[in-house]
């Protein structure tokens, strides 16, 4: 019996990607490992969703001031006051005078994040000073790290090529989506979604964010330009933390006289992932055109959803998508607006690609994602 510690500092109701890891690779855990003992980190600021119980994990609530002082000195006295020895961290950073055997898994690499906080407003300056931190701790963090766990073969490409990480101590482990995420039990729940946000002819689902890399101006233009060979009329809806008008998107659909058929949805906040599920299942199209992705969460949650993809053909998301969805070039509006009219106008394409969307996900599987964690577990206990 080992004892192993698990980062859940992010988990919270309210979490978004890293949060929902650690929710589901908790869980995960709890059905397949009965043997080993787990002491799960929780941040006392949030409020936590539903835990497993059971005899061998054991949750410790701490208080994080800031995120420097808990990597370097919190974490490292609570790993020797539980003995552990690995501690899974899906943050970016690690204690660097620990002696235990650290796992750190990564859904990307962090240099997007810094660039943009580089270039942010003096109000976001605690912001910046976060990703400096980040930005100097994080390669010597590889170098500390025993193994690496990456959300995707491109993830892991990014490691080798920009931070010069071993390839022998990198494995690909894929996370998946909510369970929540699947399809719809019947057509009426579909109209009664549709109908709570005034689509009922239909509508093209996008999440977004104030991230620029979402490039959601590219399915904004696409949406118009792709009105006119449509046999309904069929709204846009924007879900996520949007800040449309600092971000020039009012004004943009102002210009392309949208108002009527574009809507912005708020991310929901407690019961976000059920809601979010609806989104998906009454949508007739799921469209990403992001500019980078270490994974490509969203794009799982859609085709559990048994939803058209249309997404980008760049960094993760072709490998996560394979042939089941149309890739595009970010920016080849033409092209985004071409392969939206076809699949809202060829219902045996559509059909064929609602299929192919549910026979992908099955690829992506938390049963999955916790067996081959377990083995780099018994793989570094090994090693001991």
């Amino acid at each position: 019996m080992a004892n192993i510690g698990l980062d859940a500092t992010y988990l919270s109701i309210y979490g978004k990607g890293t949060s929902r890891y650690q929710h589901n690779l908790i869980k995960a855990l709890a059905k397949k490992d009965k043997k080993n003992c787990y002491y799960i980190f929780l941040n006392r600021k949030n409020i936590i969703p539903q835990l497993p119980q059971q005899e061998n994990f054991r949750y410790i609530s701490a208080c994080i001031p800031k995120r420097i002082i808990w990597d370097q000195v919190q974490l490292p006295i609570m790993a020797r006051k539980y003995k552990l020895d690995i501690y899974h961290s899906s943050l970016d950073t690690l204690p660097l005078l620990s002696k235990v055997k650290f796992l750190l898994f990564l859904f990307e690499i962090p240099d997007y994040r810094i660039e943009q906080a580089s270039c942010g407003e003096r109000r976001y300056l605690y912001a910046q000073l976060s990703h400096g931190y980040c930005k100097f701790f994080f390669p010597l963090s590889l170098k500390k790290a025993a193994v690496i766990i990456a959300s995707s073969q491109s993830t892991k490409k990014d490691l080798m090529d920009k931070y010069n990480a071993e390839e022998k101590l990198i494995r690909v482990v894929y996370p998946a989506s909510d369970e929540v995420f699947s399809p719809a039990n019947s057509e009426k729940d579909l109209l009664n979604t549709r109908k709570k946000y005034n689509a009922e002819t239909g509508y093209i689902f996008h999440v977004s964010s104030s991230d620029p890399r979402d490039n959601t101006p590219t399915v904004i233009h696409a949406y118009h330009k792709a009105l006119p060979g449509l046999n309904l009329p069929k709204k846009l809806i924007i879900y996520g933390d949007v800040d449309s008008k600092r971000m020039g998107l009012d004004k943009l659909i102002q210009d392309l006289n949208l108002e009527r058929s574009a809507i912005f949805i708020k991310r929901f906040e407690n019961e976000e992932i059920t809601k979010l599920a609806e989104l998906y299942r009454a949508a007739d199209v799921y469209v990403d055109p992001s500019l980078y992705e270490g994974f490509g969460l969203q794009v799982v949650e859609a085709m559990a959803c048994g939803v058209p993809v249309i997404t980008s053909d760049v960094t993760s998301l072709p490998e996560i998508v394979g042939d089941a969805g149309i890739l595009i070039e970010p920016t080849d509006i033409d092209g985004w607006a071409a392969a939206l009219v076809r699949v809202l106008t060829d219902s045996g394409f559509c059909q064929a690609l609602r299929q192919k969307s549910l026979e992908r996900t099955k690829f992506f599987s938390w049963d999955k994602n916790a067996e081959e964690t377990l083995a780099i577990y018994d793989e570094l206990l090994a090693g001991q």
